[in-house]
């Protein structure tokens, strides 16, 4: 493999994985709430 090749592309996994990382807990912080929902009972087909 030519060595440019595989620096770029050792580089570039090493910008885009924490780039990920960060992705992912930002979208995790608004599932937190401090009141919990009361859900309604869905009337279905068996109950």
């Amino acid at each position: 493999m030519n060595i440019y090749l595989f620096w770029t592309l050792f580089l570039a996994l090493w910008a885009i994985v924490p780039l990920m990382i960060i992705k992912g807990r930002s979208d995790d912080e608004p599932k937190n709430q401090t009141s919990p929902k009361v859900k309604a009972k869905k009337k279905g087909w068996f109950n």
